[in-house]
């Protein structure tokens, strides 16, 4: 029986990642920021559960502290790769500027926000871009003749990552080291399926041009503002004068009196749950009055899936029981005290929200009345009532989105009303009815909708000003080091006509995982507010609404890696970021590479360092992406098709792997360690990629390796 051994090196030989703690006078906080890393995973280095990639021991062994011109805090690693992620407020208050001229302002607001951004799939200047570079680019970039061996560790834990949410995001320092490892000096990048833009910031910073392709106008707009340098003080002019402008109104919306002191008080969120039908008794209940189990602290508080029916006693699962009206059950402000207090809502209150809907009417124009078609991750709002985009919204804070919406198109300046545009679509569903109530605060986006039982309502206002900051950081700190150009265009990956034959030197892209993630239904909120819709028929997706399986996404995938090899200039790479728990959307991927033309030289492991929601709470996902590392190869002529090596079994990849058996450990939650099957999946298809050989799926390589290392379910 092989047993998992955390121990990955000599107990006599110091922990580099302690010894570098205790050299630098750091916290493990602190050293997983200056490295780039999560928390959790320094945690984990030092423990011995995790072994160390080449990258991040490269970031180790080269780690000091620097300050950029800005005063800002930065990692600095070898390839001198610096993504901030602290020091910068203090060093750049963030009041607006005295000395600048105030923001210009229509009279009246523009018919859409992205007049003047968004024409002929294009955005921003991205028409004379794209002239200059490929006349700049005409000579190929000088790129490696065999892969990138090393693996990637890159968190998430930067200004730049936080800026604005994404169903996924590949962190822009780890897809900057690939870059720079594969275009030493330079040269054209391409990503045909650029999502919110990571790689366009990489490859801006390194100081490379850059082509970003993206079939969703939400995505496209998310990417040009990433990729963009903007004024920060015109930003912040620009951000404070809405909100100025607004006051009034949200004095309306979200005011409350402080029951300690009597003064009047900005409110900070309402907590609403919905009322309940038993279904044994048909009595109905609040669900927030029964629901409750604490503990001692917050994160050991939980709203209980089971409990007793609190008129006939007999346990029910709130899963199972009909829906009524969802109601405010408490509020929360600031006022006397330091920390937020928490109270029932009086007469005032709720007088407050009941006028909220009266003022709608005045914002009818700029409220988007979407209806919410057929699709995976749209059924369940709509089994709830929620069907259309407006009602993913309290009346409040539709009336508050709906104002600061007409605002933001009133900006005379293009370009500054899209950056600010960009801190409103920054909230996604943090302003929602989707925010599900956490005992600890803060609320989370996950890359599916769910209107939960007990939601929170944020004060909008309030957000988008903290959301704002974070930009004007991202703004502040690596957009000020973009250099080369960028070209954002809004179309299928399956047709890039606008780029010649071999006019691209490196392409590194993270393209959608099979049946994953269904961005266009994800985006809908995005593009409701935007008015520019995803055209459905060429995203490259498993979907029953959409009437596409194995078969059409396979034909699609080829059809796009056609495209990147026909602009790839010969033995140039292109590296594929991919993760998936089915062998066959493995064998669907690998094929789509090699139809295309691609050989593959090497796979390795990507690790974005935290886990998503869905791998913690289900246990047949995925962990760690891998990257594929493709070459448009002229020295040799391809097979038909990539040769299946006999299959190795799982229970001989283990055994391969003794001793190196990850392992993992659960910081906030009293739960014995358990072994990584995650990440010991992305090793196993890892090898087994890089091999040829066939692949079994997570489930079953789950099963196999558990009866390997003697463990029971």
């Amino acid at each position: 029986m092989i047993k998992p051994d955390p121990k990955t090196s000599d107990q006599k030989t110091p922990n580099p990642f302690m010894r570098a703690r205790t050299l630098l006078n750091l916290s493990q906080r602190e050293l997983a920021e200056k490295l780039g890393a999560s928390f959790f995973t320094v945690v984990r280095l030092e423990r011995g559960e995790l072994e160390a990639s080449d990258d991040l021991v490269q970031r180790l062994g080269a780690l000091k502290y620097s300050k950029t011109p800005s005063g800002t805090e930065s990692r600095t690693s070898e390839t001198g790769i610096n993504f901030a992620s602290s020091g910068i407020r203090s060093a750049h208050p963030h009041h607006p500027p005295l000395d600048r001229p105030e923001t210009a302002m229509l009279s009246e607001p523009k018919g859409s926000l992205l007049e003047g951004v968004y024409a002929n799939s294009l955005w921003g200047d991205s028409d004379l871009a794209l002239s200059d570079i490929l006349l700049r680019r005409q000579a190929a970039a000088p790129t490696r003749s065999l892969p990138f061996e090393e693996g990637i560790s890159a968190g998430k834990n930067t200004y730049t990552y936080d800026a604005h949410t994404y169903h996924t995001k590949v962190p822009p320092q780890g897809i900057a080291s690939v870059i720079s490892n594969y275009l030493p000096d330079g040269g054209v990048v391409l990503d045909p399926f650029a999502g919110s833009g990571m790689t366009g910031v990489a490859a801006r910073y390194l100081g490379h041009d850059v082509v970003l392709n993206e079939l969703s106008p939400a995505a496209s707009f998310i990417s040009h503002n990433f990729t963009r340098t903007v004024d920060t003080a015109d930003f912040k002019k620009a951000v404070s004068r809405v909100c100025s402008n607004l006051t009034a109104l949200r004095n309306q919306l979200y005011s409350t009196e402080c029951r300690e002191c009597g003064d009047s008080v900005e409110l900070l969120f309402t907590v609403w749950s919905y009322e309940l039908d038993c279904n044994y008794c048909s009595e109905t209940f609040r669900l927030w009055d029964h629901c409750r189990k604490y503990g001692n602290n917050v994160r050991e508080h939980k709203l209980l899936k089971k409990f007793p029916c609190p008129h006939c006693g007999t346990e029910v699962n709130k899963s199972y029981l009909n829906r009524r009206d969802s109601v405010p059950v408490f509020l929360g402000y600031r006022c006397c005290s330091k920390r937020i207090v928490e109270h029932p809502l009086d007469q005032s209150d709720f007088l407050r929200i009941k006028a909220a809907k009266g003022l709608l009417v005045n914002y009818e124009a700029h409220i988007p009345r979407t209806s919410l078609p057929d699709g995976i991750n749209l059924s369940q709002p709509k089994r709830h009532g929620l069907d259309r985009v407006d009602k993913f919204y309290t009346d409040r804070n539709l009336v508050a989105c709906a104002a600061l919406w007409k605002e933001i198109k009133r900006i005379e300046d293009p370009e500054i009303a899209a950056s600010v545009g960009f801190a409103f679509t920054s909230l996604y569903q943090r302003v929602t009815r989707l925010s599900e109530y956490r005992f600890w605060g803060g609320s989370g986006n996950t890359a599916n909708f769910n209107v939960p039982h007990i939601s929170n309502e944020a004060n909008v206002f309030n957000t988008f000003e903290r959301k704002a900051k974070g930009i004007a950081d991202h703004f502040l700190t690596t957009a000020q080091s973009y250099k080369g150009r960028v070209a954002v265009r809004t179309g299928s990956a399956t047709d890039l006509d606008f780029l010649p034959d071999n006019s691209i030197d490196f392409i590194f892209t993270d393209p959608p995982f099979g049946a994953n993630i269904n961005y266009s239904e994800m985006n809908i909120l995005w593009e409701s507010w935007l008015g520019e819709f995803t055209e459905s028929d060429s995203e490259a997706i498993m979907s029953k609404t959409q009437g596409k399986a194995l078969p059409e996404y396979q034909e699609l995938m080829t059809s796009s890696l056609k495209e990147s090899y026909r602009v790839l200039r010969p033995d140039h790479w292109m590296v594929l970021v991919f993760m998936n728990s089915s062998e066959k959307v493995w064998d669907s991927l690998r094929n789509s590479i090699h139809d295309a033309g691609f050989s593959i030289e090497k796979v390795n492991i990507f690790d974005k360092q935290h886990g998503t929601f869905k791998q913690f709470v289900n246990e047949n996902t995925t962990g760690a992406d891998l990257m594929i590392h493709c070459r448009k190869s002229t020295s040799e002529v391809l097979s038909d098709k990539p040769s299946h090596s006999e299959i190795k079994s799982v229970a001989d990849f283990i055994q391969d792997e003794d001793g190196h058996i990850p392992v993992l450990t659960f910081m906030h939650v009293k739960r014995k360690a358990e072994i990584d099957f995650r990440t010991l999946y992305s090793r196993y298809i890892s090898k087994a990629m890089s091999e040829g050989s066939s692949i079994v799926d997570f489930s079953m390589f789950r099963s196999q390796a558990m009866q390997a290392l003697g463990v029971s379910a």
